[in-house]
């Protein structure tokens, strides 16, 4: 190698540049994953082996032997245009890359481990002459999405000091600023019951509710750190789980004085495990209710119910629309136009008329809940209705928009079973010439995933004139269901969201509505961002 050395420091520069860039695109997927590591190396398998990149450092080596010259010419240039080529993960892809500092310390020690593996690696070979760096990128880029991993299990220590750090001060923060605090939890409806309580509590004292999806513990804590304020005499909580005792620790963060809790079902039941393991991650809510105080409970899910039945020291709510059970609120004559929804909200005191903006018999059901919840605070139930008046769609869920002549429902955000069929029966009700439905149907339902959605695909096909399946992921499922349905000519398949938009392009004219259900983050679809282009049009259309 000494005979070469002046090439190696150009080797290792293209090599640099390219596995930074490298290094960007896999920490967009890593960061989608939030930093798991078993689900992060799951997606990437062994998908650095298809890397062009890899391959080019890999030839190059063993061209070097004959050729050295050639071959470092060839890796140099290869290297800079593959980098230059890929397109930038903080710009691209659904959910493009966010440089936290958390990113950045995590990319950073990625750096500063492929390095030191390049340099180790190409010392092995260094008999070898040239052939030893080329060897060394190429080991490199095979491992790379191991190397990120490696260097966040190094940052662990770190970022647990800092978070504890953030909590301390979120907790002392909400100690002296002494909030109302309601917490919110369930499998479905979370975030939209959240927006709605804290829209319906401003009109009784200023209220804090995070907009968005921010349920873990250090986005609430950050939330409460850069939003809570003297003067919030409410706070609602929205608090998700993924495992047991991620509800307990947010209580902890902000203990609830009255709880709420939507629905409990099968809602990323991959990673739980078992519905039981769901139920016990979102009894912590409940638990956390000081004796006495009041919980409000959907009573059409058999899961929030269980838990409803286990609270006996605490002031119990019920309410619901088709439950048998003793209601403190119900929810009757629901009707969709495109103007919203009308129904009636039926009390132990009398029945409520009541009209809003937003449409799906969940979310009038979770407003049935935010109802509850806010009479047991003491707000004037005409007060409360008229709120519900003003409320505004929250984008993406089950949101109606008029362009050109086309009805757009859009319910796009983090699809379940319950609010797929609720988008169904909107669009049904809807006048249309036409009626459409994108979806890539729902996710992470572990072994029931395939019969699911299955079953929705065959309910889908008594309702939308052509239903547009994206990505492979639940492809074989939804063939079956049309097929079960008699509709297999309705179906089309197609690799991604940006060739399902393309299609529509084509097929859509005036009168037409369509349904946007559900759409996959980039772990599930072969999206721009990293070896790969966009698909712009369908792959086939099933029959």
């Amino acid at each position: 190698m000494r005979d070469f050395w002046p090439w190696v420091p150009a080797i290792a520069a293209a090599q640099m540049f390219l596995v930074w860039r490298r290094e960007l695109a896999y920490l967009r997927y890593f960061q989608q994953d939030g930093y798991e590591h078993r689900r992060f190396l799951r997606w990437a398998n062994v998908r650095s082996l298809n890397d062009p990149a890899f391959w080019l450092a890999l030839v190059c080596a063993f061209l070097s032997v004959p050729m050295p010259r050639t071959a470092v010419a060839g890796f140099i240039a290869g290297a800079v245009i593959l980098g230059v080529a890929q397109p930038d993960p903080r710009r691209s892809g659904k959910i493009p890359l966010r440089l936290t500092w958390r990113a950045w310390r995590v990319m950073t020690a990625g750096i500063v481990v492929a390095t030191t593996l390049w340099m180790l690696t190409a010392s092995a070979y260094a008999a070898r002459a040239l052939q030893a760096p080329l060897m060394a990128s190429a080991v490199l880029l095979a491992v790379l999405p191991l190397v990120l991993v490696v260097a966040n299990a190094l940052l662990v220590p770190y970022e647990r000091h800092v978070q504890r750090e953030f909590e301390a001060d979120a907790r002392r923060k909400v100690r002296a600023i002494d909030p109302q605090v309601v917490g919110i939890t369930g499998s479905y409806g979370k975030s939209s019951t959240k927006a709605m309580l804290g829209h319906i509590l401003q009109f009784e004292a200023p209220t804090l509710a995070a907009t968005g999806s921010i349920n873990t513990l250090m986005g609430v804590t950050r939330h409460i750190r850069e939003e809570l304020v003297f003067g919030h005499a409410f706070m609602v909580v929205e608090m998700g789980a993924f495992q047991r005792g991620s509800i307990r620790r947010l209580c902890e963060l902000t203990p609830p004085s009255a709880g709420l809790i939507t629905a409990v079902g099968d809602m990323h039941l991959e990673r739980f495990g078992s519905t039981d393991e769901i139920v016990a991650a979102k009894s912590e809510l409940a638990q956390a209710v000081p004796p006495g105080g009041t919980l409000v409970v959907n009573a059409d899910s058999p899961g929030a119910l269980r838990i409803a039945k286990a609270a006996a020291d605490r002031r119990v709510l019920l309410y619901g629309e088709m439950s048998l059970e003793d209601l403190e609120t119900r929810v009757e004559q629901i009707s969709f136009s495109k103007q919203g929804t009308t129904f009636v909200l039926r009390t132990r005191d009398r029945a409520y008329s009541c009209a809003t903006p937003l449409l799906g018999r969940p979310i009038i059901l979770n407003l049935a809940g935010a109802f509850t919840l806010a009479s047991a605070l003491r707000m004037h139930p005409e007060v409360i209705v008229a709120a519900l008046r003003t409320l505004k769609p929250v984008s993406n869920r089950l949101e109606v928009i008029e362009e050109r002549g086309i009805t757009w429902i859009r319910d796009a955000y983090n699809s379940n079973q319950f609010g797929f069929r609720a988008a169904l029966e909107v669009a049904a009700a809807l006048p249309a010439t036409r009626r459409f439905l994108v979806t890539p149907g729902v996710i992470e339902l572990g072994a029931s995933q395939s019969s699911v959605n299955r079953a929705l695909a065959a309910e889908a096909a008594e309702v939308c004139d052509t239903t547009v399946v994206v990505s492979e992921t639940n492809r074989e499922a939804f063939v079956a269901g049309f097929e079960d349905a008699g509709q297999a000519a309705r179906l089309v398949a197609v690799p991604n969201r940006a060739a399902a938009f393309g299609w529509l392009r084509e097929t859509l004219g005036e009168g037409d509505a369509v349904v946007l259900e559900n759409d996959l983050p980039d772990l599930y679809e072969r999206s721009g961002g990293l070896f790969w282009k966009s698909a712009s049009r369908p792959e086939a259309t099933a029959s």
